[in-house]
This record gives structure tokens, sequence and C-alpha cells, in this order.
């Protein structure tokens, strides 16, 4: 089938390279111009495990192209992707990336296409688009919701077997054809309506953060009472009705999408008249979370951080991306640096990345060097290669041998024996 993607960010191009490897005929158009350029060369723009290899093997076997110019590819497409970006703005989703991929469409449309939108979208926006695409064409075309689910980190494996696809329209032979298209994927199927679909994504995307909200209050409750935060977390995961994902207490959440949904959907509602009170609890829990941090730190290096060399440990706001959007490690080491810490912050991937966000500290890419000299080691991103280090030679080369786990991934007992000062978070 000929597939055209819009937008060649992270959704884009997974959604792209994945259809590619599945014999699709894919091109993906972008108005970036040096990244298409990029791209055409195999070149990524961000790091995802194991994108770099799919993309180049399907433009090696011509399934997979880039380009700027809609006039080339939208006529002949049979299915038009739109994944672009609707970053937050003001608390809204800013759609004019959305739009002005409708308009383009729209303009160079020449026969009847399925247009299946990917981005996350505000619910019933599609009336929107129905209209805007009328403004500029007269050829049919069918609109549909098809949200995506992509953990970073993972994103391959997930649009190959997700936990579920859902294809949000009423129309039958376009539920066919998308389904003919998805055949090759795994996952249950749901098809509904297109603003339950939109809502779905929503709804998906408040509901893990509150989660991971209710383990970081109760990891406070457990620092109080002196209850270990994991073994409370394992033991609700047990559960079946409650399960055990997204139920890990530490720093909190990031990334492009967790807080940005939920500030839209706390708008939306209160535009139709509702206070989304237990998603704002959400929020706040979130940002208190990186005050706690510190506080701990600051406590357990003896009441002052002033003039000290703290080592920050992961920047990325999750393991196996570069991606160093709303990251913890960005809050921590502003207030880090308030309190007159010396920084030096370390990660295997996100440094270039972290450069443009992140000022006046030190990195390093290997965490021995990061660490000697140091006088705390704060984990923030929890990166396989931190989880096995060398705690013996560390100890022999910080100044204070002092660690703030910020993800609880760490041997409590093992590195008091060490001689370590140990504080996680709720245990």
């Amino acid at each position: 089938m000929n597939l055209v993607v819009i937008g060649a960010g992270f959704v884009g191009l997974v959604t792209a390279a994945v259809f590619a490897d599945l014999k699709n005929k894919v091109w993906v158009v972008d108005n970036d111009k040096e990244k298409i350029k990029k791209l055409c060369k195999g070149k990524m723009p961000f790091f995802e495990p194991g994108l770099e290899e799919l993309i180049s093997k399907n433009l090696k076997a011509k399934c997979l192209h880039f380009t700027t110019f809609y006039p080339q590819v939208i006529p002949q497409a049979g299915v038009i992707f739109i994944c672009v970006g609707t970053p937050n703005y003001n608390g809204k989703a800013n759609l004019s990336y959305l739009y002005s991929a409708v308009k383009s469409i729209a303009k160079n449309l020449k026969k009847p296409t399925i247009i299946a939108i990917k981005s996350t979208v505000p619910s019933g926006i599609n009336k929107e688009i129905e209209k805007l695409m009328k403004k500029y064409t007269k050829v049919n075309f069918d609109l549909a919701s098809v949200p995506e689910f992509l953990s970073e980190g993972r994103a391959i494996k997930e649009t190959l077997r997700p936990y579920r696809v859902v294809i949000g329209t009423k129309k039958k032979s376009v539920i066919n054809k998308l389904l003919k298209l998805h055949k090759p994927i795994g996952g249950k199927r749901l098809i509904c309506d297109s603003t339950s679909a939109q809502m779905i994504k929503y709804a998906s995307n408040t509901f893990l953060p509150t989660k991971i909200s209710f383990a970081n209050a109760i990891a406070v409750l457990c620092d109080k009472f002196g209850a270990d935060v994991n073994v409370v977390m394992r033991g609700m995961g047990m559960d079946r009705r409650i399960g055990p994902d997204f139920l890990g207490a530490g720093l909190g959440y990031g990334g492009s999408c967790l807080p940005k949904d939920a500030e839209v959907l706390i708008k939306l509602a209160k535009r139709k008249g509702y206070d989304f009170k237990i998603l704002k609890a959400v929020q706040s829990i979130n940002q208190n979370q990186i005050k706690y941090f510190v506080e701990k730190t600051i406590k357990a290096c003896g009441g002052s951080i002033r003039g000290k060399i703290i080592t920050v440990l992961g920047l990325a706001f999750k393991p196996n991306t570069s991606d160093m959007r709303e990251a913890r490690s960005i809050y921590v080491i502003k207030e880090l640096k308030k309190q007159g810490a010396k920084v030096r912050a370390c990660d295997p991937i996100a440094i270039p990345e972290a450069k443009k966000l992140i000022s006046k500290v030190e990195f390093f890419q290997n965490p021995y060097q990061a660490l000697k000299g140091a006088e705390a080691f704060l984990l923030v991103t929890e990166w396989e290669e931190y989880k096995n280090l060398d705690f013996k030679k560390i100890k022999k080369s910080m100044k204070s041998p002092i660690v703030i786990d910020g993800r609880n991934i760490y041997n409590r007992d093992k590195l008091k024996n060490l001689g370590f000062i140990y504080e996680g978070i709720g245990r």
C-alpha cells in the first residue's frame, strides 16, 4: 500500500519505518529541509533503539523515502498518517502544525484518500478538520483517528506488538482498509467513533501519571512511617485490579507527552465547566518531588550543599532515549545550582540535547570520572549501565560517600554495608 506520513518526529519516523518494513511504500513529508536531507542519508535527528537500523534498511530497499514536497507524494497516497506535534501552548494543544498539514494535504489531493490522525488532538477536533479540508479541496476523503501509544525507548517493539490498536471511524470501508493495513501488527483491536478514540489517548496519558503520583504520595508516607515503598508497591501490583506498571516511586514523570497532555486535559475540562481536581493534584505531587529530592540531598550533606561537588547521573527524561523534554534532571540541577552546588552531569546519550537546556555544569559520559571527588551522587535517570556500577571503586574515589537514589534502584543494605550514606524515595 502507498502510505504518506506527515511529520518526521518521533511518532512519524517510527510509524514510517515499521510500515515500510512491512513491505508498504512509505513517503515521509516534513517542512524541515535540513532534517529531511539528513534522513535521506540515514542520519537520525534523535536516538531510539533500533530505529536508525530500520530506516537505513528500508532506505536501501527503496520502501522508505523522505521529502519536503507535498505535491510529489499526496496524489498517490492510499492512506495519509498525520503525525505532527501538538506542543503545549499556555495549557492548550498547539494545533498550528496540524492545520498547516491539513491545508497542504487538501491542496494536493487528487483522489479519494483516507486521512488517519495519529497526533494527540482534542476530542472532537475532526469536525474542524473536515471543515478545513473542504475549504481547500472538492476531492472526497475520509477522516479517521488512529492514536499512537508509544513509549520512547521501546517504540519499535510497541508499534509491532502494541497492547491495542484503536481505530476511530464509523465508515465500514475505512475500517476494513485500516484493519487490513494493521493485519501484520499484533494487539487487540478497538473500533469506535473518532471523538472517543481521541479521548482514549488523553485518558491513557493522564491515568499513567496518576498512578506515578499516587506511588510518590505513598512514598512520602513511607518515609514518615519507616516503610519501604518498593515493597508496598510490589504488594499493590500483585492485585490484578491494579497491576505493577507505573507504580515506581521516585522523581516523578517527564517527557513530551504526559506533562503536556495532563495540562491540556485540565484546560479542556475547564472549557466544558469541569474542575479536574484529581489531575491538578497529580501535577502538584509531580512538581513537589523535585523539591523533596533536593531537600533529602541537602539533609544528607549536613544541611548545606553550597560549594559542594554534586554529581547527577542520568539526564534524559527516561532511559534509552536522548529526549530531554521535561526531564527531571533539568529541574533537579536548577534547584541544586540555586542552593550553590557545583554540579556535574552525566549521561550516555543525551548530553548534546542537555547542553541546549542546561548551562554552567560540567558534563561527563563516564560515570566514574563524573563521581571522582564528588561529595554526593544523585541518581536521576535509571540507565541500565548505572544499575551495576562498581561501588567499591566509587567509594574510594568520592570525597563523601553519599548516594541519593531518585529511582530506588539500588540495594540499600549493600550500599550501607560498603560505608555509603544512602537515601531513597520512600525507603
